[in-house]
């Protein structure tokens, strides 16, 4: 009875939530940012590198040669990180305005062209007769990704409508500059336009200025326990759907990850504190320690089954969870569309979570301040973090999250080995029957 409701629940979820999942995931704008974020953790990472590199005189007492050659250098090492994490938003139009470009099927350096510009009047202003670049940072991140979208749509409405300047017999390159010409020019008018405006009205404050003390409040509402619990819960619920759940909410969440991981590792660098939590590593190397849902737990407990197929299901699954893969697990075991697993994966991440949450909270491990990608755990904890006590975390994570599947996978292999055992009978009778064609 119990597992009939559970497979009428399941029946539920796949009707009313995984259409509406699939139409967000195909959403050209949320597309667009999607992969425009990501391919930005590019930029994060190296300057991510230089973080870690300046990090390294902290290893040394206060006096000692090495120490004080970090102290002396320290503005030179930085260097990179400035060049970086310093100037997000114009890598941001950049990476954002490439991929709608290629969505709206037009021209693709003159859209990104256009985004730049946008980005740049909208979060610059002049003072005293010189460029004020401070905003250019994460500070300036959501007017970037407003400014590219809206100038790559400006630019695909201007050239489908024919509103450009075309001179036959010229080269095709020649021809498409001229034809980005007056879309560029409307794109630049429109933005100097909303710039000035937005001055007047705030007393020479520039578009993210406004943003920040306007909206900022709100954008630091991702960064909290409820918060945590809930990008978990949906993540969990459309993975148990067989829908990449990351790549679903990660279009809403990585801006404020970004953001928040930005203002970390320059309080990190400045010698200051780091306020933040919910960074995109936290979310893929603490929430989704070894794979989303710890799944790198059911590869433990799959590697100690009694059943030939769930060790096998864990022997080919460990190590791409060592790796932060989740797919052979969610796949393989399977986790989705397994009511035995619903409970643990579903229900117990975000508890998990909000729990790892509070340990950076109540500071028992320092908050993130690299990006890191690609790393195995736990080395990737302890770059994320620069804390030893991260890789330490990091497995006590897994090991909760066995003791949390434990009861609910044992109760799954007892109705793989019954499948098992009733396949062995059938073929054992085969056998006995000692056919011969």
């Amino acid at each position: 009875m119990k597992e009939k409701k559970m497979n009428g629940f399941i029946i539920m979820l796949e009707k009313y939530i995984t259409p509406v999942a699939e139409k967000i995931e195909a959403q050209r704008h949320i597309s667009s940012i999607k992969n425009g974020m990501i391919s930005l953790m590019a930029i994060l990472m190296v300057g991510s590198i230089s973080l870690i590199v300046m990090g390294l005189g902290n290893f040394f007492p206060d006096g000692s040669s090495i120490k004080t050659l970090f102290d002396n250098y320290n503005d030179v090492l930085g260097l990179p990180f400035m060049f970086t994490y310093g100037l997000l938003s114009i890598y941001a139009a950049i990476t954002i305005s490439y991929a709608h470009s290629q969505k709206m099927e037009i021209p693709v350096l003159h859209s990104v062209l256009g985004a730049v510009l946008a980005t740049a009047i909208l979060n610059v202003k002049v003072v005293d007769g010189a460029f004020d670049f401070s905003f250019m940072d994460s500070r300036g991140l959501f007017i970037a990704i407003f400014a590219s979208l809206i100038s790559v749509e400006i630019m695909a409405f201007l050239i489908k409508k024919k509103v450009t300047i075309r001179i036959k017999g010229l080269p095709d390159m020649i021809g498409k500059t001229f034809e980005a010409i007056v879309p560029l020019l409307i794109i630049i008018c429109i933005s100097v336009f909303i710039s000035i405006f937005t001055q007047e009205m705030s007393g020479g404050k520039a578009l993210p200025e406004v943003f920040v003390t306007v909206l900022g409040p709100a954008t630091q509402g991702i960064d909290t326990p409820v918060a945590v619990f809930l990008v978990a819960l949906f993540e969990m619920i459309f993975w148990f759907l067989g829908l990449n759940g990351y790549a679903i909410l990660v279009s809403f969440t990585l801006p404020f990850m970004t953001q928040y991981l930005t203002e970390n590792a320059q309080a990190f660098a400045s010698g200051g504190v780091p306020t933040h939590i919910f960074t995109e590593n936290f979310w893929g190397y603490f929430m989704a320690c070894t794979g989303s849902g710890v799944t790198g737990a059911i590869s433990i407990l799959g590697l100690m089954s009694k059943s030939k197929e769930l060790k096998a299901a864990g022997k080919a699954s460990i190590i791409p969870a060592i790796f932060n893969i989740s797919e052979p697990v969610v796949y393989g075991f399977p986790v989705a569309y397994n009511p035995y697993l619903f409970i643990p994966f579903v229900i117990g991440t975000p508890i998990l979570s909000v729990f790892s949450f509070y340990v950076f909270k109540l500071g028992f491990i320092n908050k993130p301040v690299v990006n890191v990608g690609g790393m195995p755990s736990p080395i990737a904890q302890y770059l994320i973090t620069l804390d030893w006590k991260a890789p330490i975390y990091a497995v006590f994570i897994v090991i909760l999250g066995i003791i949390m599947y434990y009861p609910f996978f044992k109760m799954y292999e007892k109705s793989v080995l019954a499948e098992e055992e009733k396949v062995a009978e059938v073929d054992k009778e085969l056998e006995e029957l000692d056919l011969d064609f």
